[in-house]
């Protein structure tokens, strides 16, 4: 199978999961609706545009943690123009100042490997070589520290595919996205995770399933 294989490397990531009202939360390991979201700026999509959605049931992905890093909540405060109020969504007051912590990873590194529809993983290819609008690693202060050059990689399978380069002696995290008829290995366990790349409302979310396990590589 051919597959695309990209290093998501920053001083700060942010992969909201779970993100309501005033807090803003980090997953563990970048969530499919992001990689979309990455995906579609270096295509140059707009937020809600149709093929977003196209692209997110033509690519499926992998993604490896090769330093899972550490979770930093910023204190982060809005404060209303003196004399002002800030409003909530149905245009009332809330206060003057509100606090609004925000989730990031610091330090991480992760590997994400792309497979699917080949006309769509050659768009993608393309975008990131070339891309339309600056990409970044969930929100946009996050810059990537390395270049985001994707590389084609050739396999048998995905597992193959996710420990060919493990360091030998080396435990490591790894999120698979189910597909139908996946059966899970005795290793692995199924979770789900909240996807809010469609119909991203405030109180209803899609969900996704993943194969997650820790892989060890012998040495």
């Amino acid at each position: 199978m051919k597959l695309i294989k990209l290093v998501l490397q920053a001083p700060l990531q942010s992969w909201g999961e779970r993100s309501r009202w005033d807090s803003r939360d980090s997953a563990a390991m970048p969530t499919k609706s992001a990689l979309i979201g990455l995906l579609g700026c270096c295509l140059g999509l707009p937020r809600g545009s149709e093929k977003l959605q196209v692209l997110n049931n033509q690519i499926y992905f992998a993604v490896r943690a090769d330093n899972p890093g550490r979770i930093m909540t910023d204190f982060h405060t809005v404060q209303a123009p003196k004399g002002q109020k800030i409003l909530n969504s149905q245009g009332k007051a809330r206060g003057d100042t509100i606090i609004t912590p925000k989730q990031y990873l610091q330090d991480a590194t992760f590997t994400v490997f792309l497979w699917g529809n080949s006309d769509t993983l050659d768009s993608c290819y393309q975008a990131l070589l070339h891309p339309r609008w600056v990409p970044y690693l969930g929100r946009r202060n996050c810059v990537p520290s390395v270049p985001l050059i994707p590389k084609w990689i050739d396999a048998e399978s995905i597992d193959l595919a996710i420990v060919e380069d493990v360091p030998k002696g080396k435990s490591i995290l790894v999120e698979i996205e189910c597909l139908p008829g996946d059966i899970l290995r005795e290793d692995e366990h199924e979770i789900k995770r909240p996807d809010n790349l469609v119909n991203a409302s405030i109180n209803e979310y899609q969900y996704r399933r993943v194969r997650a396990s820790t892989l060890y590589r012998e040495g």
